[in-house]
């Protein structure tokens, strides 16, 4: 009893191969220096081009960055995605705004690992991996993921097994399971999906999960930046509830930067901070008489039309919302990340702020 209390006691190794390049990666078995293949928990590191030049236990390395995971969780998950930390990284299961770091991290791993036979028809690997990634969970999910963004072609003239098919990257975009919306987002980039766009800017405002919203605002603005900006200004504006709008200002901080038109959007929207109207609506559209129909009079032997008069209205109508607290502190968080300015609390202080800048800019 006292010898196996005394084994649970030692530090079990985790061996890592470090490859010549200075990339790592947990082995499932033991490899040896030079070795061109290693295998992993999930599947075969491909080391043709990058042979193992040695090996190291992650036992300590591990116990070291138990500290930054709980300080700052996304760099934890860099840390050890560099650090070639598979099974440790599979162990967490984040949730909210730390999930998406995680699972991009495990996608980084996933280029490499090969989980299929090397005995495949190369035609026939798309299919099978993104059968195996329908079913996955969530780690697993990313893996599979990185592997297939190695195995995609997004040449437009590409045969049709080398990419994904369009039907079921839409349902995947609509899944209930949110990394596979993830998925589906950053496969429609790889394979630079434009029919989907829409599908994307809709999947940016009304996903509800930060990871999968941010996937598919990434691939949004990586296929078409100015459209992707100018949809996100007028979900900011128009949406009906707060979540798409909180959203849309959330993706004009993270994807603007390069745009000084973005600030003026956002610095206009917080002017409308604390108005206050009972109900504003604004009219953009036409009216078009015409005439619908004739009522015949007789008279005097005479016949007279008396003409029905119709107006048609074409158009749309907006209505001004106010908005709340959690957005104006959204619309002050974005403007300082983009501008690295902080002039005051009010809305006005914001505004002197961008009339002095662009003052500024304009001198010679």
């Amino acid at each position: 009893m006292i010898l196996a209390f005394t084994l649970l006691l030692l530090p079990l190794t985790q061996q890592v191969a470090v490859f010549e390049s200075g990339a790592r990666i947990e082995c499932e078995k033991p490899a040896a220096v030079g070795a061109r293949k290693v295998e992993t928990p999930f599947g075969m590191w491909d080391a043709s081009l990058d042979p193992v030049a040695a090996l190291a236990d992650s036992k300590e390395e591990q116990r070291v960055l138990e500290t930054l995971k709980q300080l700052d969780f996304p760099a934890w998950t860099r840390r050890a995605a560099e650090r070639g930390l598979l099974s440790a990284l599979l162990a967490e299961k984040p949730r909210g705004a730390n999930r998406g770091a995680w699972l991009e991290a495990l996608a980084g791993l996933g280029h490499s690992i090969d989980p299929l036979s090397g005995k495949m028809p190369s035609e026939e690997r798309v299919a099978a991996l993104w059968k195996l990634a329908e079913k996955a969970d969530g780690g697993r999910l990313a893996l599979l993921v990185g592997r297939l963004e190695t195995e995609i072609s997004d040449a437009g003239t590409s045969a049709p097994d080398r990419r994904i098919g369009l039907v079921d990257l839409r349902q995947a975009l609509r899944s209930r399971d949110a990394d596979l919306r993830w998925a589906a987002s950053r496969l429609a980039l790889r394979q630079h999906e434009t029919s989907m766009l829409h599908a994307l800017r809709d999947a940016s405002l009304e996903d509800g999960e930060p990871a999968s919203a941010n996937s598919a605002a990434s691939a949004l603005f990586a296929m078409e930046p100015q459209r992707a900006l100018g949809w996100w200004a007028v979900g900011m504006w128009r949406e009906r509830t707060e979540g798409p709008r909180v959203r849309a200002v959330g993706h004009l901080a993270a994807h603007g930067s390069a745009e000084p038109a973005v600030v003026d959007a956002l610095v206009l929207t917080l002017s409308a901070e604390g108005y206050r109207a009972a109900g504003s609506y604004a009219f953009f559209g036409t009216q078009v008489t015409v005439v619908s129909d004739f009522d015949v009079e007789v008279a005097l032997a005479s016949a007279i039309a008396d003409p029905n008069i119709t107006t048609l209205v074409e158009g749309a109508v907006l209505s001004v919302r106010v908005y709340g607290n959690v957005m104006a502190s959204e619309l002050r968080r974005a403007l300082q990340d983009l501008t690295g300015a902080a002039p005051g609390p009010k809305a006005s202080d914001w505004k002197k702020w961008l009339a002095q800048t662009r003052a500024a800019e304009a001198k010679p």
